[in-house]
């Protein structure tokens, strides 16, 4: 994903910061390692998470998420690969002395600020990555305004990010019920997830509220349980990868973050009513 061979799609550049569209590629068991003078942060458009994972400092492994930010000069260094992939990512790159600008004081990037890095869950960076790829690919009138006020607002709203003061807020619940802002908050961290489904407590902890409190007020504003609303989202990214790829049952349970491929098999079964490979099969008979 990093120094790893790469087709560029899409190209803009603006002062201080480059903004490609392109396409990483790397083969199963292949490792990856970078460090740059520039600050990048990349957003990977599908949903479906990748099998390589980055080595931290500490020992610990952290997958990456869709939203990916790399400090300057820092090392990164990845898992082997599980499998042979291509990802398309929208990275934007800006020069040091550009993103001082922004953010004069930086942290010192220790192992736990950089599992935030690598896993960079915040939604309005992530509308605003997909806005900024869409106007590299397509130029519209005045692109060079649009993307230059888009990189600056990305770059404001990382540094807010990581600022203890603007660490996320509370959820409160007024009634019994989530605000349509926190209820839009609890999907973008399920949608969002890589590899693995997140739990009813990691919900919570991110939430600021207690696993049976989540779990009662989930229920009573949406009408379902938020286990059935995991789930539900966990299918539709298996089906999605089923029509849209050749991926095998196992390289997609593992993006999905089952045990294997027949735990995969037989919970998609049970769901839908078919298995995994009926349901191929049927959708390319239609095309």
């Amino acid at each position: 994903m990093f120094a790893s061979p790469c087709d560029i799609l899409a190209e803009m550049d603006l002062s201080g910061v480059n903004v490609q569209i392109l396409d990483y590629r790397w083969s199963a068991n292949e490792r990856i390692w970078d460090r740059q003078d520039l600050f990048v942060l990349r957003y990977r458009p599908e949903l479906a998470p990748i099998s390589l994972s980055a080595h931290l400092d500490d020992g610990r492994v952290q997958d990456f998420g869709r939203v990916m930010f790399f400090p300057a000069r820092t090392k990164v260094e990845t898992t082997s690969a599980k499998v042979t992939e291509r990802t398309r990512n929208v990275m934007c790159a800006f020069t040091d002395q550009w993103f001082r600008q922004i953010w004069p004081e930086r942290p010192d990037w220790s192992a736990a600020d950089l599992a935030r890095c690598y896993d960079l869950r915040n939604v309005r960076i992530e509308q605003a990555m997909r806005q900024l790829g869409e106007e590299v690919a397509s130029p519209g009138f005045a692109s060079q305004l649009m993307a230059e006020s888009l990189t600056r607002m990305i770059a404001i709203d990382v540094a807010r990010h990581f600022r203890p003061e603007d660490r996320p807020m509370r959820v409160r619940t007024s009634e019994g019920r989530l605000s349509e802002r926190e209820l839009g908050r609890i999907y973008d961290i399920i949608d969002s997830a890589s590899n693995k489904t997140p739990t009813t407590e990691e919900l919570s902890n991110e939430c600021g509220i207690s696993s049976a409190h989540l779990r009662r007020t989930f229920k009573r504003t949406t009408g379902v349980t938020l286990h059935r609303y995991v789930a539900d989202v966990r299918l539709g990214k298996a089906r999605a990868l089923l029509a849209e790829s050749d991926l095998s049952l196992k390289e997609i349970a593992f993006k999905l973050g089952f045990s294997g491929p027949c735990t995969f098999s037989s919970t998609f079964k049970k769901a839908s009513g078919e298995t995994p490979d009926g349901y191929r099969q049927r959708l390319r008979s239609l095309s």
